[in-house]
C-alpha cells in the first residue's frame, strides 16, 4: 500500500508481461540469499553471476515500472493514500476529492484482485534496514517478558532470519487469504448518504471473490496470571522503570473500569503519577501511563513508565508506584477525581466525533477490537454508569503482582571513553567481585555505586576512588 501505480492494478496484457519478470526476480533473490548463506567451492563466481543476473532482471523491471512524478493514481487527481500496520489490523487512510469516489472504488477493487506486490523486494530491504538499525526497545523488552509465546509479545528484530527469507509469493498468498470481503470494514466519511453510494460499492467491492477456508489457527489465549515477573537490563544511557500489568481485551466487562483507572492514575498533569511523583515528591522527571499496549483485540498491557529525577533510584520509583496502586485499591476514590476523569474521557470522545478522520479511525479500531463498530458510542454511555467502586474493584483484580512484569532498565556500565568513568568501573567492579558471588547482585551494586559517585564533584570523586582503591589487594593495582 505504498504508491498506487497503474501496473499494479492492470490484469491485462501489462500484467502478463510483468508477472514473469517478478517471478524471475524472486527466484534470483532467493538463489543469491542461499548462495551467501551457504557458500561452497567457487562461491565468489557463483554469487557474482547471480548478482549480474539480478541486476539485469531489475533493469528490465524498471522499464515496466518507471519512476515518474504523478504516476500515483491518487496523487494525479489530488488525493493521497496512507497505510499503517498494527498488531490487530492493516488500516488504510485515504483522502480524495469529491469526484474521485468512483475512481477509488474501481482502483481498490483492482488492487485487491491483482495483489501484484511489484515493489516487494525494495520495500522489504527498506524494512530490514530499519529493523537492523533500531536500537534496543525498552517497551519491546517488557512486552516479550510480559507476554511470552504470544504474538503481542514478539519483536520483529528477533525474527530477522525469517524476514530475510520472506518471499514475494508467500506474502502474496497470505494477502489473498486475508484481504477478503468478510474481513474488511469500509468507513466512508462523505457528504453523500450511504444509500447513494451503495450501488457502486456493490458493483466493485461486492465483486471481490471469497477465498477458500484458510485453516489458519487463532492466536493462543493470553494467560493473564503468569505471576510476578522481573527484568533487569542495561540499555545505552537509559535509566527507566517500566511496570506492565496484563489486562483483559476491550470486549471484557472490566475494560471500561480500567480505562477510567488509567485516566485517574496517568491522565496527564492532573493524574496521580504526574501530580504526586513528578510535581509533588519530585522523585521522577517523567511519568506516563499507556493502556492497550500493543493492541486491544486480545488481552494486552497497562504500562507505567517512570524516569527517575536526579539523585533518585529506580527502587524508589518502584516503591512509590506500588504505594499509588495500593492507594487506588484501598482508599475510596474521591467523587471530584472520578468526575474529572469522566469529563476528560468525554472531551476526548467528543473531539473524536468532531474530526472526520479521527472518527473513521475510531470506528475501524472498535470494529477490529470489539467486533461491532457501534460499541464506540455504547462504551461512552456505559462509562457514565460506572461508580468509583467499579474502578477500585478493577484495580484489586488486575493491578496485582500475579499480573505484573517489572523492568528495571539501567545505563550501560561500559562504553564510556572518560578515564574517570573507566577507573570508577574498574575499582567498583574489583571490589564487587571480591565481596559478592551473585552476578546480578554484583551488577546492581555497580549501578548503585556509580550512581552515587556521579553525584560527587570531580575532586570528591577522586578522593573517594583513592580510598576504595586502597581496599583492594595488591593484585588489583
Amino acid at each position: 500500500y505504498g504508491a498506487t501505480l497503474p501496473e499494479d492494478l492492470d490484469q491485462g496484457a501489462g500484467a502478463s508481461a510483468l508477472e514473469p519478470l517478478l517471478k524471475r526476480e524472486e527466484g534470483l533473490v532467493e538463489s543469491l540469499r542461499l548462495a551467501r548463506l551457504h557458500p561452497g567451492p567457487g562461491a565468489d563466481t557463483q554469487i557474482g553471476a547471480l548478482e549480474a543476473s539480478l541486476n539485469l532482471a531489475r533493469a528490465q523491471l524498471r522499464e515496466h515500472l518507471p519512476e515518474r512524478p504523478l504516476r500515483d493514481v491518487y496523487q494525479a487527481v489530488g488525493g493521497r493514500l496512507h497505510a499503517e500496520a498494527s498488531e490487530d489490523a492493516l488500516t488504510v487512510h485515504g483522502q480524495l476529492p469529491q469526484g474521485a469516489f468512483e475512481l477509488w472504488c474501481h482502483t481498490e477493487t483492482q488492487r485487491l484482485m491483482a495483489l501484484r506486490l511489484s515493489r516487494f523486494y525494495p520495500v522489504k530491504e527498506g524494512l530490514l534496514t530499519q529493523v537492523r538499525g533500531n536500537g534496543s526497545d525498552p517497551l519491546g523488552l517488557v512486552r516479550g517478558a510480559a507476554l511470552p509465546g504470544h504474538p503481542y509479545g514478539r519483536q520483529l528484530r528477533d525474527h530477522l532470519p525469517s524476514l530475510e527469507a520472506l518471499r514475494r509469493s508467500e506474502v502474496q498468498a497470505y494477502a489473498r487469504r486475508t484481504f477478503s470481503p468478510e474481513r474488511m470494514l469500509l468507513v466512508l466519511v462523505s457528504s453523500q448518504s450511504l444509500e447513494a453510494r451503495l450501488p457502486l460499492l456493490e458493483r466493485t467491492f461486492g465483486a471481490l471473490p471469497m477465498p477458500e477456508e484458510s485453516g489458519e489457527n487463532l492466536p493462543p489465549e493470553m494467560a493473564s496470571d503468569l505471576g510476578d515477573r522481573r527484568v533487569q537490563a542495561s540499555l545505552g544511557d537509559l535509566s527507566c522503570l517500566l511496570a506492565a500489568w496484563r489486562i483483559p481485551p476491550r470486549h471484557h466487562p472490566d475494560h471500561l473500569a480500567l480505562r477510567l483507572l488509567a485516566q485517574i492514575l496517568g491522565g496527564g498533569p492532573s493524574g496521580r503519577l504526574q501530580a504526586r511523583l513528578v510535581a509533588g515528591k519530585a522523585i521522577a522527571r517523567l511519568a506516563t501511563l499507556d493502556m492497550d499496549v500493543p493492541g486491544a483485540q486480545q488481552g494486552s498491557l497497562l504500562v507505567a513508565q517512570l524516569v527517575p529525577a536526579s539523585g533518585h533510584t529506580l527502587e524508589e520509583l518502584d516503591a512509590a508506584l506500588h504505594s499509588e496502586v495500593l492507594r487506588l485499591q484501598q482508599e475510596p476514590i474521591p467523587q471530584d477525581e472520578w468526575h474529572k476523569a469522566l469529563a476528560q474521557l468525554e472531551v476526548r470522545y467528543l473531539r473524536t466525533l468532531d474530526e472526520p478522520a479521527a472518527l473513521a479511525g475510531a470506528l475501524g479500531r472498535t470494529w477490529v477490537e470489539c467486533g461491532d463498530w457501534r460499541q464506540l458510542g455504547l462504551e461512552d454511555q456505559r462509562l457514565h454508569t460506572l461508580p468509583p467502586e467499579a474502578i477500585q474493584a478493577a484495580a484489586r483484580t488486575w493491578l496485582t503482582p500475579k499480573h505484573r512484569t517489572l523492568a528495571l532498565l539501567r545505563p550501560a556500565l561500559t562504553g564510556s571513553d572518560d578515564p574517570l568513568e573507566q577507573r570508577t568501573l574498574r575499582i567498583l567492579g574489583a571490589l564487587a567481585a571480591l565481596r559478592i558471588e551473585d552476578p546480578a547482585q554484583r551488577e546492581l551494586l555497580l549501578h548503585e555505586g556509580i550512581r552515587q559517585l556521579r553525584m560527587l564533584n570531580p575532586q570528591e570523586r577522586l578522593r573517594t576512588l583513592d580510598l576504595l582503591e586502597a581496599q583492594l589487594p595488591k593484585a588489583h593495582p
